[in-house]
């Protein structure tokens, strides 16, 4: 059982704290200090402090991550997580393509400069002339990627980079098993791609968001024979 004077202060320990917290969020401050200095700045022991920054954590005002320190904000999942890796779905991923890749098209259409389409030609021409699917496949990635560099948005660039990291966890058996047998490049796909390129070299930002949407929802039906 609590003691009167433990009652008394736990709120102001708690308020103590989420007033620092404030505080820090005000100043762009993203990391907590170490648990003994902050429980000297709040004045409260060590083990207070913990059930204290245990509460606001479960109400998502902090993060901590053990042996890196104690973060504001809710918790920030890296590609790498394990957590993240365990909740995404094959459809969640196609569905992300769905959203990302034709914006990134339609970016491209507005950003892209002579060497941004010429690097596009380049990479459907090593496409065409792909003696296997594994080569092929790796130019198809290529061309997905200098559209993604041809926004010139570093953000964007990135997002794309995660997606794709989890293309290649989710999709890579089910690519093996529906193109694998191929011999050479995957010709139902050349007029699509054509399709994004030719309109990001028409500037034309709608169309291209218009044509690589197509090409992802072929690629879905594709794989998983669903629009």
């Amino acid at each position: 059982m609590k003691s009167g004077q433990d009652i008394a202060t736990a709120p102001t320990d708690e308020l103590r704290l989420r007033a620092f917290v404030e505080r820090a969020v005000q100043s762009d401050s993203l990391k907590l200090p170490p648990e003994p200095q902050l429980s000297e700045l709040i004045g409260v022991s060590r083990g207070r402090l913990r059930t204290l920054l245990k509460r606001i954590e479960d109400e998502g005002l902090i993060w901590r991550h053990v042996g890196k320190g104690t973060f504001i904000g809710p918790r920030q999942l890296a590609s790498s997580d394990p957590l993240l890796r365990d909740s995404i779905s094959v459809d969640d991923v196609m569905n992300a393509r769905l959203l990302l890749e034709p914006q990134l098209a339609a970016q491209a259409a507005i950003h892209a400069k002579p060497v941004d389409i010429a690097a596009m030609e380049t990479c459907l021409r090593e496409m065409r002339e792909a003696q296997s699917f594994v080569q092929w496949r790796r130019y198809d990635e290529k061309l997905h990627r200098t559209v993604a560099e041809a926004t010139h948005n570093a953000l964007m660039l990135m997002l794309f980079d995660a997606l794709r990291a989890q293309v290649k966890l989710s999709l890579e058996v089910r690519m093996e098993e529906v193109f694998g047998t191929l011999s050479g490049p995957a010709k139902n796909t050349e007029s699509q791609h054509l399709d994004f390129v030719d309109a990001i070299r028409a500037h034309d930002p709608r169309r291209a968001e218009s044509a690589m949407r197509q090409h992802i929802d072929a690629v879905r039906s594709e794989l998983f024979g669903i629009c």
